[in-house]
């Protein structure tokens, strides 16, 4: 779950289209607040309907946009593990960069979905990860 937490913190440059017609530059101010995660989605790239849902299995991930542009976030793994990390955010572009992984973004009201089509998971538990899409779905407290 490390590529989880390296996504939501460090550095993030991004712009997204919203669910409207025309596109919506995301800002500071536009993120600025707490988000939760309300589904965290791996989808093997070699069998699409083999899926794994983090939040379904107990794990969860809060991000904080603070007004000065920094931001910190902390991933609870399905055994209870956790990690944290923050870092800055920058806007600019039309992708979301999170420490050096790229998404597509859409905001939408009180709703934010990454989605990165460069993933990996290891599907089958033989210690190999797998070529996955990671769609992550952020709520705004």
């Amino acid at each position: 779950m490390r590529k989880i937490i390296r996504a939501v913190s460090l550095t993030f440059s991004l712009t997204a289209v919203a669910a409207c017609s025309s596109p919506t530059e995301l800002t500071v101010q536009n993120l600025e607040g707490t988000w939760d995660a309300s589904q965290i989605l791996f989808t093997n790239q070699a069998n699409t309907a083999e899926t794994v849902e983090e939040i379904a299995l107990g794990a969860s991930l809060v991000v904080t946009v603070n007004a000065d542009g920094t931001i910190s976030s902390l991933y609870t793994d399905p055994q209870g593990g956790t990690s944290s990390d923050s870092g800055a955010l920058n806007a600019e572009g039309t992708q979301l960069t999170l420490a050096g992984d790229t998404f597509q973004a859409n905001l939408s009201g009180g709703s934010l979905r990454l989605i990165d089509a460069t993933s990996t998971y290891d599907f089958d538990s033989d210690g190999t990860d797998d070529p996955a899409t990671l769609t992550i779905d952020l709520v705004r407290r």
